[in-house]
């Protein structure tokens, strides 16, 4: 086996997909999730401030708040990319314009 071939076989698995790190240490704590899907909707103009609450319980988001149809699938998508999300439960209601 090749030295680059081995070394690729050695690194940690960054655990994007799962919201698992590479052990117990790389994992967030449900607190850390929270504070940063907070700032990250916070960040995002196309969902209003204070319009979305957030819980997180073993990684996984549940958001909660009334939202129109572009705000809810953008905060979704704000929220689902975030490293440590093992999931995201949507308890958003669609409002009208």
């Amino acid at each position: 086996m090749s030295s680059a071939r081995a070394a690729k076989r050695k690194l940690p698995d960054a655990g994007w997909e799962t919201g698992e790190g590479s052990g117990a240490d790389a994992r967030l704590s449900d607190a850390q999730i929270a504070v940063e899907a907070t700032r990250r909707l916070a960040w995002d103009s196309a969902v209003p401030e204070h319009s979305v609450k957030v819980k997180v319980s073993r990684g996984r988001i549940t958001l909660h708040g009334e939202l129109q149809l572009q705000q809810k699938t953008a905060a979704l998508e704000d929220v689902a990319r975030l490293f440590g999300v093992t999931g995201v439960l949507d308890h958003t209601v669609v409002k009208a314009k």
